[in-house]
């Protein structure tokens, strides 16, 4: 039998914003990845926000205090 593949929190990440296709707060996200990912770390909602905020290849994009979004995202603009 063929072991599972491990997701990187990176991964994760990206699936959760292209699913809520919406910007999250990293202990939002954390939530939902800890629905499907086991850790055994002790602060993942840490290991999130590293991820997210040394991003190198722009994939997020931070939009407000710990809220970020996937940088290919279309930000909805407000018309009035």
């Amino acid at each position: 039998m063929a072991r599972p593949k491990k997701r990187s929190f990176s991964w994760h990440i990206r699936k959760v914003l292209a699913e809520q296709k919406k910007p999250m707060h990293y202990a939002d996200i954390t939530r939902e990845i800890l629905k499907v990912k086991e850790t055994k770390g002790k602060t993942p909602e840490r290991t999130v926000m590293a991820v997210l905020i040394r991003d190198k290849k722009n994939i997020f994009k931070r939009v407000g205090d710990g809220v970020f979004c996937l940088s290919t995202l279309k930000e909805e603009s407000t018309k009035t």
